[in-house]
């Protein structure tokens, strides 16, 4: 059986070794090994500094491997290394000219947008706004728990569906940034009572990851309702993480391993003139 380590973050994994330069918040330093095989899904890794020395000394050997370090990565990190460090035709550095306004503060900016969202989840409806807006109009004192409303972190309809906002991090291959959707996950009527008594509660951070359906259509993918994820609750003062379980959806497919720049481009491009 393969040899595992606990990572604080994606839990019990393989246990790999890459080059001492390649964990950390450090990226575009090339992603170097032989090819993955089934035997071994994840063979050592270096960077590129890393393989010139290993040129230099004819392979692996006894030289080389004194003078390249190897480091302890569970298999999760590895594959955020692997997107970290891959390097791309086009760079987000080739996107800092670009030049686009921003709906929400009407202000010019330059350089790639990596920030788009949704106000409400796919089934609010006009007549969901309008019940609403009629209970936010009643004095307080008359006011009771409504059963439709929506605020810009949680979602309720009739008292039977609730939702939360979030974000869905998309990470850049070459980078260490990511594209983020803000987009709505539904919950339980449990964890979403739970989650909102919470709200102001620095302790929240301890809630358990809550089980949700996507619930926001995103026009760039095929269709995106009900993709099943997990929202990972975040400090005061941040959006909950959706962590999108692994499948064949595009969206899927971009959270574990990654979009391209020029990917980051089209869909700029494609929201920025509709805006």
């Amino acid at each position: 059986m393969a040899d595992t380590i606990e990572c604080s973050t994606h839990g019990r994994c393989l246990t790999t070794y890459v080059c001492r330069h390649l964990p950390g918040e450090s990226a575009g330093l090339g992603f170097n090994r032989d090819e993955p095989t089934d035997e071994d899904p994840y063979p050592d890794a270096w960077c590129d500094d890393c393989e010139i020395i290993r040129e230099g000394a004819g392979g692996w050997n006894e030289e080389s491997e004194k003078l390249v370090k190897l480091r302890v990565l569970c298999s999760g990190c590895y594959e955020r290394a692997h997107i970290r460090h891959t390097k791309t035709d086009v760079t987000l550095e080739d996107l800092s000219d670009l030049r686009w306004k921003c709906r929400t503060c009407e202000e010019w900016h330059t350089g790639p947008a990596l920030d788009f969202g949704y106000d409400e989840p796919e089934y609010w409806g006009p007549e969901h706004a309008a019940a609403d807006r009629k209970a936010k109009l009643l004095p307080k004192f008359l006011r009771k728990k409504p059963k439709t409303f929506l605020t810009k972190d949680f979602c309720a309809i009739d008292g039977e569906y609730f939702f939360v906002r979030g974000l869905i991090h998309l990470p850049i291959i070459g980078t260490g940034e990511t594209f983020r959707w803000g987009v709505w996950g539904s919950l339980s009527r449990e964890n979403f009572e739970k989650l909102l008594a919470m709200d102001e509660d620095p302790k929240r951070t301890e809630l358990p990851a809550m089980f949700s359906w996507l619930s926001t259509r995103i026009p760039e993918y095929p269709d995106t309702l009900n993709l099943k994820m997990h929202a990972y609750i975040q400090p005061l003062g941040d959006r909950q993480h959706f962590l999108l379980q692994p499948s064949d959806h595009p969206l899927a497919q971009g959270y574990h391993h990654g979009i391209s720049a020029e990917r980051v481009k089209e869909i700029m491009m494609n929201r920025l003139r509709k805006e």
